[in-house]
């Protein structure tokens, strides 16, 4: 039998352990140590202006249908253990990769690979791959014993393109219950504009398509991620990839260039077909955990990537926008029940400003930003250069002493802010700003246009909503109490249609 996850068209509030998750992770945040492909950053066509016929977001069919996306089913032929093959979960053995692939080269589709507690020495290659240690099989599962209890130990510093784990094209995995770091010494990354930092290897796994078929059906769940540059996990060109419960942590760089993400979910660079085998849609990154001391961003979902579920996930700390939509025509997600702690720029942002070498600007259309927990980032959602029709409703904003605003629109076209809670700040704080986009050397540059505003619930704030630039705004029945400085603030010759109470 095949587990799933199901399309939520209201999420379900915070479960108990996420609290006590919390707990845990803000009592710990520093985390304690025991073929090519394409960046980021590298140059692309345009983004698609529209979605084809796809209109609801989040894991829904081409017809707006709820879909189960499956992920693999249980073993059904044999576990195979390493050590048997070789390997030695002592510290500092000759290699392990050697014997790791050689039981991944005996299994067939149903078995699964088994790491036995202990560290694995990961000094050489894959022979037909010199850029990972190890490569998957479709159909075979990796296993350890326990995210504390087997480690994967790579030699990779700093190698291009080097990968400690990679699938391209393949299905039905499952990859579970270890740790992956690296021998790399130097520190971890703290500084968004160096980028000359790094070391260890580009990508903690790297899933992505073979001969433009897409990896599907693969689920990464119960790992430990650190010391890597790039991703510590990178889906690219891919399907019906679930990523559960990992604790992602400790890039080595966080500068530009794509450097430092926890989780990227990537469309393909060259990929603008829904129809296609390698279209990236309906994958699913849920229940993971991030210290983001030492990442850029802990989720990033990049190119026209769509309909995909980012949901329950907990991140403390985030060195850019916590979860960034990259400005690269990402249309149709769905971003529910995360909770964000602490981050230095926005919880949630939807449009970029940046690129090394291919410059990003607006987001696609109908993303779904609903039912988060966004606490003391300096936006908690934040919409730019152009980003249209985005849903942004029943968040729960508690602003910090250097939170800027709760929500922050600028040139965003028919973006509905809806049911949304929003408290706390100091003196320049506010609940709702819209305001005009300078743009990115041009790109994205206008004022917010379209923008409802309605049925929010502002109280206990420093102010309530202002509004610098905009045409065709309308706020409808807002609540705004015990407001310190001011409810509203309207600049000269804006035209409001409006109802507050």
């Amino acid at each position: 039998m095949k587990e799933s996850v199901r399309n939520s068209q209201r999420g379900p509030a915070h479960s108990w352990w996420v609290a006590l998750v919390l707990v845990i992770l803000l009592t710990a945040c520093t985390a304690r140590e025991p073929a090519g492909t394409v960046g980021s950053d590298d140059a692309v066509g345009p983004a698609p202006s529209g979605h084809g016929d796809w209109h609801i977001p989040g894991l829904v069919d081409r017809s707006g249908a709820p879909i189960e996306v499956p992920t693999p089913g249980p073993v059904t032929g044999r576990t195979l253990d390493v050590t048997h093959f070789g390997a030695d979960p002592a510290p500092d053995s000759h290699d392990d990769a050697a014997a790791i692939r050689a039981a991944l080269n005996e299994a067939v589709p149903g078995d699964e690979v088994l790491l036995p507690a202990g560290t694995y020495d990961l000094r050489t290659t894959d022979p037909a791959d010199e850029s990972a240690n190890i490569v998957l099989r479709s159909g075979v599962d990796l296993r350890g014993e326990g995210r504390e209890s087997t480690v994967l130990l790579t030699s990779f510093d700093g190698e291009n393109n080097s990968r400690v784990i990679r699938g391209s094209g393949v299905h039905d995995v499952i990859v579970a219950d270890f740790t992956i770091t690296s021998r790399h010494e130097g520190p971890l990354g703290d500084d968004p504009d160096d980028g000359d930092a790094g070391g260890g290897p580009k990508y903690g796994i790297h899933l992505g398509a073979h001969k433009g078929q897409s990896s599907s059906r693969v689920l990464v769940e119960n790992l430990g991620i650190r010391r890597f540059e790039r991703h510590g996990i990178s889906v690219k060109a891919s399907r019906e990839v679930t990523l559960s419960g990992n604790y992602v942590s400790g890039a080595t760089a966080v500068g530009p260039g794509g450097q430092g993400y926890g989780i990227a979910i990537e469309g393909s660079v060259d990929q603008h077909d829904p129809d296609a085998t390698n279209d990236s849609r309906h994958n699913v990154v849920i229940g993971n955990i991030f210290d983001g001391k030492h990442l850029r961003h802990a989720i990033l979902l990049q190119f026209p990537t769509h309909n995909n579920l980012v949901a329950e996930n907990t991140i403390v700390g985030s060195l850019l926008d916590a979860i960034d939509l990259h400005g690269e025509g990402e249309y149709l997600n769905e971003v529910r029940d995360n909770t964000v702690i602490g981050g230095k720029k926005a919880g949630i942002a939807l449009g970029n400003s940046g690129g090394a070498k291919n410059k990003h600007d607006a987001s696609g259309p109908g993303n779904w930003v609903h039912s988060n927990d966004l606490i003391g980032n300096r936006q908690g959602v934040l919409v730019i250069l152009g980003t249209p029709d985005t849903l942004i409703e029943n968040n729960k904003i508690t602003a910090g002493e250097d939170s800027k605003a709760g929500i922050e629109v600028r040139n965003a076209p028919d973006t509905k802010l809806n049911g949304n809670y929003i408290t706390g700040g100091t003196d320049g704080f506010w609940a709702i700003r819209l305001r005009d986009d300078r743009g990115a050397d041009g790109r994205g540059r206008g004022i917010p246009s379209g923008i409802r505003i309605e049925h929010n619930v502002i109280r206990q704030a420093a102010n309530g909503i202002r509004i610098d630039a905009g045409e065709h705004l309308s706020m409808v029945e807002n609540i705004m109490d015990n407001i310190d400085g001011a409810e509203l603030r309207v600049a000269d010759g804006i035209e409001l249609s409006q109802s507050v109470r």
